[in-house]
């Protein structure tokens, strides 16, 4: 497979992820993209393509790192300062010490004590995209989440040191203590003033275009998209520490004071949607080439007859639990003291030290870390690679079922919530239908109250259960077919012409897209849908002759609709409307009948509007709405109810602030302009 191929492949297998996270929700996103990326290692084991690991790095690790940053929260950090120094400094140092005697004396083979730190280097610092990742499932106590990630952002920096000097020993045969100390030192500052400097870099090219009035959106996020990888490339220049430039670089823009202005606004609302989508798209090929790397790292080891398999798992299960074991004596070390040292003594939390132990799962990043090892003996090499990718695999595993069991889920929004948001919006209905009274322009009010209509229906249906909607999408083709042998017979019968039928074929078309196809048969639906377009085509084949001889004389096609065209299509919708009530009540017993009675219920409510004459103007509506000014009238008024609501405690202010967010995307898409074209003059005529 060639790499273009390869990267299509990856692209398509994130959209498959996604999929497979949606029909499957208790199976972790990471985990799926992880196995999915094996099965792509496997099948591709001839592929020349191997991990680069600076641009990998640069245009992957860096800009998530920037995010994760850019969306922290800086007191926090300055809060925990103590205890997040100490994880990214004396932990990660500790943890690469053991485990690298642990590998000099239990892996099978000669291998160096410089490489054996070199293993433990890159197992030490945790992940932070592999734990929030992780996180993203769980509710974590708020102050533990924030010392995770920002320990997770901030330890790459000690780990990529400690593994430069277990190297440069290797290489050389010769450590020193104090150059690593100093090395630690310029590789953090370094970083730190690299990543203050671009962020303060990128302000004042904003406030220069701002000046010049050249500032637009697109520029501002080129530049804000681009920051995260300028940083760390050029502080792999002067050889500090990338990661670190990054997250201050993104810690700084998360700090800078930002004025309440519409430009600000729009950069934010854009930034919000450009930066889900970069996050979820970089994520997944994190996991993916995870899962992809690790099945050319333990190959080697797996096929070499000089050990067995099994003492190989053995071995890297061994590791993931001194791994764990020596994090949490860390931790608990940290906590002893805290308890002895102070004379207010807090109560220990043994769950709490197990979420922070279990939390430090590795990920890509060790793997990235460990492709730098200068080649050794190939077998020895390849051993030391395996340990590492096999110990990164378990860990994750490791967290994945073990903090389930000791923090609880992240839980959706409560019911309440949900019955909150229908009432508000039946709240809603009510000012408007008392609108109708004041205005002689009714249609695009009552069209304003359809769409609310439609957003309760659709919240109410999101609540039952499989069957229920699959009863009501068999019910909405038995309504779609008794509609169109209604049309045929009233064509048949002259009770409508040809302009009538069309138009009614348009009311067929839009009932048709309002069936959740998936729920139905297939078969069924085909069989339905095709009968009604090809009667369509053979009326159009009928009438095809006069059409062209209008359109030969330099008759105008469009059709002006008279009042007896609109009454024809009211009287066709009020005699299919007995049909389908009469339908309806042959199915009682048969079909849920609280779902028969709404349905019922509905076309009542529907035949009353159309009694008033609006039939063909709804139709034409509903493929272009021209209500704009009733739509941000309905806005106004969701806006005052959910305040009220908030006001009276009834929804939370979190609730509150989601929805009025909905309310601002949906205003803000309602009030784009539409090019649709209208084949029909609207304009009345006696």
């Amino acid at each position: 497979m060639t790499l273009p191929l390869l990267i299509i492949t990856f692209l398509f297998t994130l959209i498959f992820s996604n999929i497979l996270n949606r029909i499957f929700p208790k199976l972790p996103l990471p985990l799926i993209q992880i196995v999915l990326g094996i099965i792509i290692g496997l099948a591709n084991q001839r592929t020349g393509f191997s991990l680069n690991t600076d641009l990998f790095l640069a245009l992957v690790v860096a800009p998530l790192s920037f995010r994760e940053g850019q969306e922290s929260d800086l007191s926090s950090f300055l809060r925990y300062r103590s205890i997040i120094t100490y994880l990214i400094l004396p932990t990660v140092f500790v943890t690469a010490i053991f485990l690298g005697l642990a590998a000099h004396f239990l892996l099978p083979a000669s291998i160096s004590m410089a490489a054996c730190f070199a293993l433990g280097a890159a197992l030490g610092p945790t992940d932070a995209v592999a734990f929030i990742s992780l996180s993203k499932r769980f509710a974590f106590p708020k102050r533990l989440e924030d010392i995770l990630k920002m320990e997770g952002l901030l330890n790459d920096a000690s780990g990529l040191v400690a593994f430069q000097f277990a190297t440069a020993a290797m290489l050389t045969g010769a450590f020193s203590l104090s150059q690593a100390s100093i090395k630690l030192l310029l590789a953090i500052s370094g970083g730190f003033l690299i990543g203050l400097f671009f962020a303060l870099l990128d302000r004042l090219l904003i406030i220069l275009l701002e000046r010049f009035d050249a500032a637009d959106v697109t520029g501002t996020l080129l530049l804000e998209l681009s920051l995260p990888i300028v940083s760390y490339l050029v502080a792999n220049l002067f050889d500090v520490s990338g990661i670190i430039a990054v997250v201050i670089a993104g810690l700084s823009q998360a700090s800078r004071r930002k004025g309440i202005n519409l430009f600000d606004a729009e950069v934010d609302r854009v930034g919000q949607v450009v930066w889900n989508t970069v996050s979820f798209l970089l994520n997944g090929f994190v996991f993916i080439i995870f899962g992809y790397e690790l099945t050319r790292i333990v190959e080697p080891a797996l096929s070499n007859p000089l050990i067995s398999n099994q003492r190989l798992m053995l071995l890297v299960s061994l590791f993931t639990l001194l791994l764990f074991l020596i994090r949490f004596m860390m931790i608990n070390l940290l906590f002893a003291y805290r308890y002895w040292r102070e004379k207010e003594r807090k109560r220990y939390s043994f769950r709490n030290s197990l979420i922070l132990t279990f939390s430090g799962v590795k990920g890509t990043m060790s793997i990235a870390t460990i492709l730098l090892l200068p080649q050794i003996g190939s077998y020895e090499y390849s051993l030391i690679l395996f340990t590492v990718g096999s110990v990164t695999l378990l860990s994750f595993l490791m967290g994945v079922l073990v903090l389930p069991l000791i923090a609880p889920p992240k839980q959706e929004e409560a019911d309440i919530d949900h019955l909150a948001l229908v009432a508000i919006l039946n709240e809603v209905v009510d000012l408007l239908e008392e609108d109708l009274s004041q205005t002689d322009q009714k249609l695009p009010l009552y069209m304003a109250i359809d769409t609310y209509n439609e957003r309760i229906k659709h919240l109410i249906l999101e609540q039952e259960s499989k069957g229920v909607k699959q009863e009501l999408a068999y019910l909405q083709l038995m309504i779609l077919e008794v509609e169109s042998d209604g049309l045929e017979y009233a064509y048949q019968e002259g009770q409508v012409n040809i302009d009538e039928y069309r138009i009614y074929q348009r009311y067929l078309k839009y009932l048709e897209r309002r069936i959740n196809r998936g729920l139905v048969s297939s078969f069924y639906y085909f069989t339905l849908v095709s009968l009604r377009i090809g009667r369509l085509l053979i009326r159009e084949f009928f009438t095809l002759v006069p059409t062209l001889r209008r359109f030969l004389k330099g008759k105008s096609s469009v059709r002006r609709l008279n009042r007896k065209t609109k009454e024809n299509l009211s009287h066709l919708y009020l005699s299919n409307t007995e049909l389908v009530l009469e339908s309806l009540e042959n199915l009682e017993g048969v079909y849920n009948q609280s779902l028969i009675a709404f349905l019922q219920r509905s076309r009542l409510q529907e035949a009353q509007i159309i009694e008033s004459g609006l039939f063909v103007e709804r139709i034409i509506a509903r493929l272009r709405p021209d209500n704009s000014d009733e739509m941000l009238r309905g806005f106004y008024l969701e806006r005052k109810v959910i305040a009220e609501y908030e006001r009276k405690r009834v929804i939370s202010k979190r609730f509150a602030k989601r929805l009025r967010n909905n309310v601002n995307n949906l205003e803000s898409f309602s009030l784009k302009e539409s090019n649709d074209f209208i084949p029909l003059d609207l304009t009345a005529s006696n």
